[in-house]
């Protein structure tokens, strides 16, 4: 660089005004060009200037090193404080409802027999429970079987007929007519009893539930306001509740009828309550 000033120096010296202009122009426009040249590079982009916002994310699969610059978002928000609390509460009714199944249950030695046998015998039982005033609507079959009976022996097994038995299910809103029911049943000819249940229709089965969620959301709210005064905390809501619920019947099982007579006593059916009980999880937003 230093003989090419030289030299152009050397040359401007020999040279009257213009042409030292005009030489000075020439080596600027050179100097322009050059540059120029330098700069310019076909097939390479820019560099981005554009800016990501701060929610921005690389589709999977693309790593970040193909982008401009890399991210990792952190909530700010601080975690909130809670208070757990569980609460129960129960309410209680008495049944109004009852269902009593029972049946007839027939032997012979041909399966024929006994079918036809115990037809008669339901036919008969069924008529004497809608003579009670009970629709063959709230009479339902729930077991219908035929099977043949046989006893071990020393000879081995011997055939002892066919049993057959059909049961079916009674439902009874007037529980004053559980006992004549059962009674009437057994005078038309029913050997089988088995079982008397009792529950809550469906109106007042949700109306003992919704008293005994009251009663246990006001468990959990006492325990809360204790809690809290004697820690020395606000609670300022409830982040989240749930809940599970128990609803037991009272059951009378393992009950044999008899031919009824007319000396006989009206069979006893005591209903007695039955409560509904339910828990409550309730998760309080304290500070």
């Amino acid at each position: 660089m230093g003989i090419l000033a030289a030299s152009v120096q050397h040359s401007l010296t020999n040279m009257n005004k213009s042409q030292q202009i005009y030489a000075v122009t020439a080596i600027c426009l050179s100097i322009v060009m050059a540059g120029a040249m330098i700069a310019y590079r076909p097939g390479v982009l820019p560099e981005s200037t554009v800016k990501l916002g701060e929610d921005f994310r690389f589709p999977t699969g693309v790593g970040t090193s193909l982008g401009t610059q890399s991210f990792t978002y952190q909530g700010t928000e601080p975690q909130a404080k809670t208070l757990s609390l569980s609460g129960s509460g129960s309410a209680s009714a008495t049944a109004d409802e009852a269902t009593v199944t029972l049946g007839a249950q027939t032997e012979d030695m041909s399966a024929s027999d006994a079918i036809g046998a115990n037809a008669d015998l339901m036919d008969a039982i069924i008529a004497a429970i809608k003579a009670q005033g009970i629709t063959e609507d709230d009479i339902q079959t729930v077991s219908y079987n035929v099977y043949p009976r046989y006893d071990w022996t020393e000879g081995g097994q011997v055939f002892r007929g066919y049993m057959v038995t059909n049961l079916v299910q009674v439902t009874i809103s007037d529980l004053d007519k559980v006992g004549s029911v059962i009674d009437a049943a057994a005078e038309a000819g029913a050997n089988r009893i088995d079982g008397v249940s009792f529950q809550l229709s469906d109106a007042e089965m949700e109306e003992l539930k919704l008293n005994a969620y009251v009663a246990a959301i006001e468990d959990a709210e006492a325990k809360a306001e204790v809690i809290a005064e004697t820690l020395g905390i606000t609670i300022t809501g409830v982040q989240s509740v749930s809940e599970s619920s128990y609803v037991p019947s009272r059951m009378y099982t393992d009950a044999m009828a008899e031919s009824s007579k007319s000396s006989y006593a009206p069979t006893p059916i005591l209903e007695g309550s039955l409560t509904v009980t339910v828990s409550v999880y309730i998760v309080y937003l304290i500070e």
